[in-house]
């Protein structure tokens, strides 16, 4: 099982396709000992939701944890402290056991943040249809919930379709060709990433791009080599890059 953590950052998420819900509350605590929510950033816009798709992972991936940050204010315990969490039935279409197992979310001795882990699995079902799930923290022994309403849920979207990135044309096309599903598939499971950024802290350079290319085309090769002819999309145009 791989593991895919997504960290809340100020600047920017991560991930995984990852897609955020955002708003802009600002954080402000109340009194009256320690309270815990899921992971605000102040004053940059605060992510609610994530979105998880197999869709950009690789085809044999059928299982993957996300980690879903949490955050205790006051003052540090010297012992481990447990989140209660439950799942809000009317805001969510995901079924335990099925698309998700909860695990226990821990806030471990002497710190101030933990992390809520979900096991997500790849079923026939989100491959047709998104499903989501809605968590929502409850008071505990030593954890109160005295914030803003909002930041006690969190949204976790499920998915296994694969959708063309919105900038492929300006940022994969010229490398790449034209998109299809059948395309894009082959180049994540050929280089492992889904995602090309041309700009921003994780924009891929020009000549890691011909890297890419030059990769697909040996890869491509190969598989017409193993398979004894081309490669067609889904709408029978012949795959080259």
């Amino acid at each position: 099982m791989s593991k895919l953590t997504y960290i809340i950052a100020p600047a920017a998420l991560l991930a995984v396709s990852a897609l955020t819900g955002c708003s802009t509350d600002e954080i402000d605590t109340f009194n009256g000992g320690a309270q815990v929510y899921f992971e605000r950033v102040a004053g940059s816009g605060t992510a609610d939701s994530l979105t998880y798709s197999f869709a950009v992972q690789p085809a044999g991936l059928m299982t993957d944890i996300v980690e879903i940050p949490i955050v205790v204010t006051g003052e540090a315990a010297g012992y481990d402290r447990k989140v209660n969490i439950e799942v809000a039935p009317e805001l969510s279409t995901a079924t335990e056991g099925d698309e998700y197992t909860l695990q226990p979310a821990i806030i471990p001795a002497g710190a101030f943040k933990g992390v809520l882990k979900v096991e997500v699995r790849r079923t026939p079902a989100i491959s047709e249809k998104e499903r989501h799930v809605t968590f929502r923290i409850l008071p505990s022994e030593g954890l109160g919930i005295d914030v803003n309403p909002k930041w006690i849920d969190y949204k976790l979207k499920i998915n296994d379709i694969l959708t063309r990135p919105p900038r492929w044309v300006y940022e994969c096309q010229p490398y790449f060709g034209v998109y299809s599903k059948i395309k894009y598939r082959f180049i994540i499971d050929t280089l492992g990433i889904w995602n090309f950024p041309d700009s921003g802290e994780n924009a891929i350079s020009r000549g890691q791009m011909y890297f890419y290319q030059d990769k697909m085309k040996s890869a491509l090769m190969q598989w017409e080599k193993d398979n004894g002819g081309p490669m067609l999309d889904e709408n029978g145009n012949k795959i080259s890059f």
